[in-house]
């Protein structure tokens, strides 16, 4: 685990050196617990504004060492696009489209 965590880290970093991100379209899932790319609900992640692309070492879910965008780097795309099935993830987007979402 220590390597793959070093490999997702080394990608972050890199990604890091790149000029501002700013994508035309962004394609996501969801899992049952709302989560899309590797951003976990109440994860520090969620935090991150520095950064359009980061690693997380620690996901709930495997595997444990993951790179994702950031939030900053999904709500500043030109477009984001969702699909989503399965009944046991209708209440997470339910919670995710509502006019006050519980989770940023």
């Amino acid at each position: 685990a220590a390597a793959a965590g070093g490999g997702a880290a080394a990608a972050a970093s890199q990604a890091e050196s790149a000029p501002p991100l700013r994508l035309d379209a962004v394609l996501l899932g969801m899992g049952p617990d709302g989560h899309t790319a590797s951003l976990f609900p109440a994860h520090a992640v969620l935090c991150e504004t520095g950064r359009a692309v980061t690693y997380v070492d620690d996901s709930p879910k495997p595997p444990a060492c993951r790179v994702t965008l950031t939030l900053p780097a999904i709500n500043a795309a030109r477009l984001a696009l969702f699909v989503v099935t399965g009944g046991s993830k209708a209440s997470a987007v339910r919670a995710a489209f509502a006019a006050q979402p519980d989770e940023p």
